[in-house]
């Protein structure tokens, strides 16, 4: 198990959650490098981290495996790390917790094996826990998603008409074509194409020395958002965050026109310098947004309240 000294090697971490494994396939995708934005900010985190432990600081040590899990929610080091330093301090809840938060994220990127194999290497670790089984759930929920319904399906394949064999025919006798099922029999009742709803948010900006704020507030009683993220033109996640609900009645904190809606929750995300460019100039944000609603990530509808604390408010503002 976990020692409250020392934070696991990634590597060993692999070989003990695939003992007895023959999928070599299995090992390469877990070892395999990873890539992406703030990557030596994401190190340096680590390595901190990693020091924090040897110090006996344990407190500082978490803090920095939040901040690494936040900027990329998805690597695996981190996240490992976080989960054995919580499991170390007697935290069983929060480390199953953070294997679950990984499981759910990997699968809306298809990655249903990486998701499987993170399982058995948490159960490996902790044992049964609560929130593993629910992680298993969804894990079988995604599995059973790649079969369509009954009676869905590609359409099937003609069977190939052969003529007889020439030893049992007439040289003279024509052959007769093939005959070709009822269209109907061949064309599949293929599923009605689901359009996602965007959900709508309005944000302002606010500035803090050289840093951008984005403080996002809406969802509505239909798409209620737990959580908004920052992707950039490659998917990437850039930084993750929890919605903090509105109580009934209260208005949050971004302005709203008369008899707009204030939403159901607000969230505050720190953006790059480009986006609150590219929106003060009226261009398209080089980042997406998304939020999450039950089970999926849906794209934001933004409006722009103009406001913009901390900086001259920009001449032109993005709708």
């Amino acid at each position: 198990m976990y020692s409250g000294t020392t934070l696991p090697d990634v590597d060993d971490d692999t070989r003990l959650a695939n003992r007895g494994a023959t999928d070599p396939l299995a090992e390469v995708e877990l070892g395999a490098p990873e890539s992406g934005p703030n990557r030596s900010d994401l190190e340096a985190l680590k390595d901190g981290a990693a020091m924090m432990i040897q110090a006996g600081n344990r407190v500082a040590a978490m803090a920095l495996l939040w901040s690494a899990v936040a900027i990329d929610p998805t690597d695996l080091a981190s996240h490992r790390r976080l989960a054995a330093t919580l499991a170390s301090g007697g935290d069983i809840d929060g480390a199953a917790d953070e294997y679950a938060r990984y499981i759910e994220f990997m699968l809306p990127l298809g990655e249903v094996g990486r998701a499987t194999l993170e399982l058995s290497y948490g159960a490996s670790m902790l044992g049964g826990h609560h929130a593993l089984h629910d992680a298993a759930e969804k894990i079988v929920t995604a599995v059973r998603s790649i079969v369509p319904p009954a009676g869905i399906g590609i359409a099937p394949s003609i069977p190939e008409m052969r003529p007889p064999a020439p030893a049992m025919r007439p040289i003279a006798q024509p052959i007769a074509p093939a005959r070709m099922p009822p269209a109907q029999a061949v064309t599949a009742q293929l599923p009605t194409p689901r359009l996602l709803p965007k959900v709508p948010f309005r944000f302002c900006v606010h500035a803090d020395g050289d840093r951008h704020w984005m403080q996002l507030q809406g969802g509505t009683a239909d798409l209620v958002p737990v959580a908004v993220r920052v992707i950039d033109t490659n998917e990437n996640v850039i930084e993750t965050r929890l919605c903090i609900p509105l109580a009934p009645g209260d208005k949050g904190h971004a302005p709203t026109e008369n008899g707009a809606a204030t939403g159901v929750a607000w969230v505050v995300v720190g953006v790059p310098n480009d986006v609150v460019a590219a929106i003060d100039a009226g261009r398209p944000s080089p980042y997406g947004f998304q939020a999450k609603v039950g089970e999926e990530w849906l794209s934001l509808d933004l409006a722009d309240t103009g406001c913009r604390l901390g900086r001259t408010r920009a001449k032109t503002a993005a709708s």
